[in-house]
């Protein structure tokens, strides 16, 4: 776990109270750094491992350097007894080279950190390690860091300075190799007591090759020894056996790539001498009572070694999440066209702001802002599609940014702009309103039809139509939909919807008429959609008399047709009272013949002759009837 946020807050507020420049570490980090001078480890090891347990466990840092371990040994005790302990799995270790006096070692979370390198710098009495690494998850070399760890010469005599400033030019030199801009730390015991010597200097000061120079992120300068004002910054020596805290001897330096606010950065204010308090001078870590931290960890920190660590945190660079398509499907022509996309930033916290704009290709349009969205935050934007003619619109929406991995980020983009959907009784015209004739049915018995429903015109290019309601007003409810009505969407084909009319117990000779009303709109999967007309049809039936063979009519004669006037179909009635020859045709007005319902050998009896009139336009028709001799005529009125 983290530092609990108890002793977080109790610290940040007594640091706040006695000095405003001290810190104390924030609550989440996406890369915690820690330094850990462990005092010839693994002397007095039964007694520190529960203390460095306790300790390491609150600090809970992604990537650990230490000093003074004596051996390899040394190294597995501290993982296996320690790092093993209180995060089981979590750790992994980096390579141990053994130099010549006591050596630094290395550790990291593997869920965090990919180990990518590892190298020596010979630096005098003690070698400084170099250990490189990638944040896991990333591919970009901006995502690289690199964490020199060094124990530079103890003492304050000219002998010494001169010794550490040797070791500090082999440092420098070794990073004036970096290229330009790369994430780097220079950590350790640096036994450095004023910014005046000149060994620090070699490491902050600017030089004609400025690709090594290190930054203090605390900025404070002067002498460190003793002195009241950086008490918050001591980290040696926890008891008084050693002269109390006095000393700021441990660092954690940053390149300027580091501390510069983007990307992998240090988060300022997450510097912290961990469990030092600000309240002391010459007095041990744990008395009087620590302030920071509870007297468990004060006592720890005494115990375990003669210094603190010393921690800071990373933020990560921004990582982009966002669709990889926008579909803003069927729009109808004219109507607003706009669809959602959330843009995320996925970076663990802290991380950079992520900052994007976007450029939208032909026939669509994105805000034209700069944005910026925090870790684990989103954005929602509005894309829109233009509308204004038919056809299928598509072009991929680039979202610009400052994730290292993917600065480009590709949205496709798509839609098709389409007309309003046509209702329609017919194929090839927009007919809205239509009779529909279920001619003579004979008392007791049932007749059925088909009524067919268009979208006019359909293509790709117009929506579909949906048939969402009906309704049958009239008839004696006598007229009904078989299997009752079903909504239906017309796309090429129409929808078939059959009618029944039910004469059972109906009154003979007599016409019943219902209106039958479909309601329609564009599919309610199109965007822009709307109610769309109404389709109105008239229902008729006519009731005749019997039900079964009708008496044998005792002369000729041609009924009226029924329904007279017609819209789709139509009957006479020709009454015969013996087998015959008969011809029975349609003319017009101008003599021309349009249909022939008959034409040869005719039983006796009520012979029924229906004409749909589908071939000929409205108008006035006359039937004719010849039997030998006999001729009978009726005239007819078609509407359309």
């Amino acid at each position: 776990m983290r530092f609990p946020a108890t002793m977080r807050t109790l610290a940040v507020l007594v640091l706040a109270a006695v000095l405003s420049a001290a810190v104390a570490p924030q609550q989440a980090s996406a890369v915690r750094v820690c330094t850990y001078n462990i005092e010839n480890w693994p002397n007095d090891s039964s007694t520190k491992l529960p203390l460095l347990r306790t300790i390491m466990d609150s600090v809970d840092a992604d990537l650990i350097v230490c000093q003074e371990f004596q051996s390899i040994q040394a190294r597995n005790l501290f993982y296996t007894d320690v790092l093993e302990v209180i995060a089981p799995g979590e750790y992994w270790i980096m390579p141990f080279v053994n130099g010549p006096d006591t050596d630094n070692a290395c550790f990291y979370k593997t869920a965090v950190l990919d180990s990518i390198s590892s190298d020596t710098i010979n630096t005098d009495v003690r070698l400084t390690n170099v250990y490189g690494f990638r944040l896991d998850g990333y591919s970009s070399s901006e995502a690289e860091l690199t964490i020199l760890s060094t124990h530079l010469k103890a003492g304050s005599s000219s002998g010494d300075q001169s010794t550490r400033l040797g070791q500090t030019t082999d440092i420098r030199n070794y990073l004036n190799d970096y290229p330009s801009g790369s994430n780097f730390m220079v950590a350790g015991d640096f036994n450095i007591r004023a910014s005046s010597e000149a060994s620090y200097q070699m490491l902050i000061g600017f030089q004609v090759d400025n690709d090594g120079r290190s930054k203090d992120p605390v900025s404070t300068g002067g002498t460190w020894h003793d002195n009241w004002t950086y008490r918050h910054l001591f980290t040696q020596a926890t008891t008084t056996d050693w002269g109390g805290m006095d000393d700021r001897f441990d660092f954690i330096l940053c390149s300027y790539a580091l501390d510069d606010g983007e990307g992998l950065s240090y988060v300022d204010g997450t510097y912290w001498a961990f469990g030092n308090d600000a309240a002391r001078i010459n007095q041990a870590i744990n008395d009087p009572p620590n302030q920071a931290v509870p007297e468990e960890m004060a006592d720890a920190l005494a115990g375990a070694s003669d210094h603190l660590p010393v921690i800071l945190e990373l933020q990560v660079p921004a990582r982009i999440d966002a669709p990889a398509t926008l579909a803003f499907g069927d729009v109808i022509v004219g109507t607003a066209a706009a669809e959602t996309l959330s843009v995320s930033n996925v970076a663990s916290s802290p991380s950079d702001d992520l900052e994007y704009t976007f450029s939208a290709p032909v026939g669509f349009a994105a805000p034209g802002s700069i944005y910026l969205v925090g870790a684990g935050q989103t954005l929602d934007h509005e894309i829109t599609m233009d509308t204004a003619t038919v056809g299928a619109q598509s072009g991929d929406l680039e979202i610009d940014s400052n994730d290292l991995d993917t600065p480009t980020w590709t949205v496709g983009l798509s839609g098709t702009v389409v007309e309003h959907a046509e209702p329609s009784l017919a194929e090839f015209s927009t007919v809205l309103a239509e009779t529909l004739d279920l001619g003579l049915v004979e008392v007791d018995d049932q007749e059925t039809d088909t009524l067919d429903v268009f979208n006019r015109g359909y293509s790709g290019l117009q929506a579909l139509l949906s048939v969402y309601d009906a309704e049958i007003v009239g008839g004696d409810g006598r007229f009904a939909f078989v299997g009752g009505f079903v909504p239906a969407t017309v796309g090429a084909a129409p929808a078939s919807y059959e009618i029944q009319f039910d004469a059972t117990g109906a009154i003979e000779e007599t016409l019943y008429t219902a209106t039958l009303t479909f309601s329609t709109r564009d599919c309610p999967d199109v965007s822009g959609g709307t109610t769309l007309d109404d389709l109105t049809v008239a229902l008729q039936a006519y009731v005749q008399s019997g039900t079964g063979v009708p008496d044998t009519p005792t002369v000729l004669a041609l009924k009226p047709a029924v329904p007279n006037p017609f819209r789709s179909r139509t009957a006479v009635r020709l009454l015969l009272p013996a087998p015959a020859e008969a011809l029975v045709e349609i003319y017009d007005v101008s003599g021309r013949r349009v249909a022939t319902l008959a034409d040869g050998p005719l039983p006796a009896g009520v012979n029924r002759l229906e004409w749909n009139g589908r071939d000929v336009a409205s108008g006035i028709y006359f039937c004719r009837a010849q039997v030998g001799s006999w001729t009978g005529s009726t005239k007819i009125i078609h509407l359309r």
